[in-house]
Formats: structure tokens, sequence, C-alpha cells
């Protein structure tokens, strides 16, 4: 199961709630193993509800539109019932059989009336719930932002609390199920990338290596996330989209690559030289490395995040960076590509097992581009484990191989 059940009953313990109500496309998803296509393409205007309470939170009861209950299909076994609002159409005539997968959603789509909207449906899931006198924690981030106020209007004994934070804290510490689908969201992303520096030589474009990549991602079974790639001076302009730049020959191509699989996040980030690396390459890489094996050497349990930032922050300065300044040196990844804690020097959060997150000491520099390492370090009882796979080295790209 992807949602951390003890984490999520004692995080509610701590808050005095009673009920969560999920709205978000990954925290409906957290909860029920169910990906809504509707909240992915319509995320502005697609209304789905998850609701749950503090004794058994993953019994949870879904709210859905007519025209998405089908996907109620692919919920997590411990879905308690599913509640259903609007109009949609699917006929059954008489005298047809149907199979396990029909009668279910016929069970919940023709022999039952929908609420008329999706208000509605989340008020009579909470009643379901027995949650409209409790103090429930309601995720505000999702389409409607009157949410809370609406709520409390129509549950007046009951009482309303923001929820997100509380999801990103449940969040942060991840289950196996969780690891096993990121760990191969970080091979395909690898695969690709060893793909996409097989075909870099002198003349190709960064939009024909864009598209290598991003081939070699579907190819694999996820789906593209980001695709930043730039070739040299590129990188410090990085999120411009990939063009007809050609590579020349010793100069070098910027990463910062991701993917979607089962939901889950990757976040790899890399410089590779083409050619022989300038001195000035070798020594800006070797100072984010330097800052990069400070913070992952740093991060143990117990420690507190902005330590982290302190750390990799002094020895890029004391290794070839003087002038070095960065916002954050890292952040948790998972259903989001940002989860928390980002490693931020206000950030006083102990870091805890089984927290997973993306380490990174970018360093931007106009009129070069600059350098570049990013790997996944998952957290552990005894210190922590690089799930990264790739060479930490500024490998040539003749020479790309996994790490050792």
């Amino acid at each position: 199961m992807l949602l951390n059940r003890e984490r999520a009953q004692l995080l509610m313990e701590q808050e005095g709630v009673d009920g969560l109500v999920a709205s978000t496309l990954e925290n409906c998803f957290y909860m029920t193993g169910v990906w809504n296509i509707g909240q992915e393409l319509f995320p502005h205007d697609t209304q789905a509800y998850v609701v749950a309470t503090r004794d058994d939170v993953a019994a949870a009861v879904m709210v859905t539109s007519m025209g998405e209950a089908d996907l109620t299909l692919g919920a997590n076994s411990s879905l308690r019932d599913v509640v259903t609002y609007g109009r949609f159409f699917r006929e059954l005539l008489a005298g047809q059989s149907l199979n396990e997968d029909e009668e279910r959603i016929k069970a919940i789509t023709l022999e039952r009336q929908p609420e008329e909207d999706a208000l509605s449906a989340l008020v009579s899931a909470l009643r379901l719930c027995q949650l409209d006198q409790k103090v429930v924690a309601v995720d505000e981030r999702g389409p409607n932002r009157d949410l809370l106020s609406e709520l409390q209007t129509r549950l007046p004994g009951a009482t309303f609390v923001p929820a997100s934070q509380l999801f990103r804290r449940i969040r942060m510490v991840k289950t196996g199920e969780e690891l096993e689908r990121m760990e191969g969201a970080l091979r395909i992303t690898e695969n690709a990338f060893r793909k996409t520096v097989a075909e870099a030589a002198p003349g190709v474009t960064e939009r024909e290596l864009f598209h290598v990549f991003e081939k070699a991602i579907t190819a694999g079974g996820a789906r593209p996330g980001f695709t930043l790639l730039r070739f040299g001076r590129g990188m410090a302009l990085g999120q411009v989209p990939a063009g007809d730049t050609q590579l020349q020959t010793n100069d070098y191509i910027w990463f910062d690559i991701g993917c979607t699989f089962k939901g889950y996040r990757s976040d790899i980030g890399r410089v590779v030289p083409v050619g022989e690396p300038s001195a000035h390459l070798v020594e800006l890489f070797g100072a984010v490395r330097a800052g990069q094996d400070r913070a992952i050497e740093l991060m143990t349990p117990g420690r507190l995040a902005s330590e982290v930032f302190e750390g990799a922050m002094e020895r890029v300065r004391e290794t070839g960076i003087p002038h070095y300044k960065r916002h954050h040196v890292g952040h948790g990844i998972g259903a989001e590509f940002y989860d928390l804690p980002i490693i931020t020097p206000t950030a006083h959060v102990a870091l805890e097992p089984n927290m997973i997150f993306e380490v990174e000491t970018p360093y931007y520099e106009m009129g070069f581009g600059g350098a570049f390492i990013e790997d996944t370090v998952l957290i552990t009882e005894s210190g922590n484990r690089i799930l990264t796979e790739l060479s930490r080295d500024l490998v040539p790209a003749a020479s790309v191989a996994p790490r050792r």
C-alpha cells in the first residue's frame, strides 16, 4: 500500500483530527491507488475526494463523478465505499450478462442515485463516515478554493481545518511500495539517460537528444515528467526549451530529467563532457560534487535538514566556488516532484528513516553554463543509501556506465 497508515494515524492524533479529506490528484492517488484522469486533464475543474477516519484511515470513501466511476476498479482492496455525483450514461440492455468489473460499476452507478454535485457527494461521504460532528482536516489545494467554508455551512456541527501540510507531512516517510515504484522510475530514467548520451556526437542538436530521451522514457513504460537538456552555456538558462543548438567538440551536455512511473517521480541531474572537459568545468564540478558528498554524508536520522544545507554550502565554497549561493540543496520526492522536507536554511525538520530526497548542488554561471549533480538518497535506520546507479563522476559521453 502507498498510504503510510501508522504515520497518518499518529499525525492525525497529534493534530486532534478525526477525519481527513483529500482533494488533489496526488493525495487522492496516495489514499486509494487511483490515478484520476479527470484530475490530471482538468486540474482546475475536476472535483474528486477521498474521505477517511483516523480509526481506519485505509478504509476510505471515494467521491467521484459518474463519468469517472470506472476508475474505482483500480482502488485499494481496503476501499470502503464510493459516492458518485453528476450525469454520465452507461446503458445495460435486458438479458445482457456482465463480468465482475461490470457488476461492480453497475452497483455503483446504476443501482444508486448519484448526488447532484460534488459538494453534496462529499457531504454524503462525510456523513457515511460519521464525521459530520467531528474535526475534519480538508486538503484546501483542490479546485474548489471555497471548500472549507462551504462544508462548514452544510455541516455546522463539524469543524473543518486545512490539511495540505498535514498530507505533505504524512507523505514525507515512504512505504515499501512507494520505494519500489520510485526505484522503478529511477531505473527507467537512467536507461533513457544512457541511450541519450550514446547518441551524443558533434553536430547533434539539443532537440534531437530531447526526443531520444523522451522516446526512451515511454519505451520503458513511464511518462516524461520534465526534460531539461541544454548544451554548455545553455545550462545557465536551462528552462528554455531544447532547440537547434548543435553540440560542439569539447562541449558538455546538461541534464535535469525525470519521469512518472506508476504515479511516482524521478529526478536526476548530470553534466556530461563530450571530448575533453575544460579546466573550468572540472573545477566547478569538483566543488559541487564535494558539496553534494557533504550533504549526503550528513543525511542521517535525527539530523536537521537545515544542518545538511549549511554543511553542503560550506563545502562547495571551500572547494572551489567561494561565492556559491543556493536557496536549497535538495528536496523530498514521491507522488510529487517536490515532497517535504525541502533542504533549506530554515528547514529545522529532523530526517527520518524512509524519507527519500533529491540531493543537488547546482551552480549556474552565465556565459559558461555551470556544473550540476543530483541524486536520489534514501534515509535508512543507520545512515543513508544512494538509490541512483549512474556514475557520480564527471564521465565523458563515450564512457557513461553504472556507478561502481
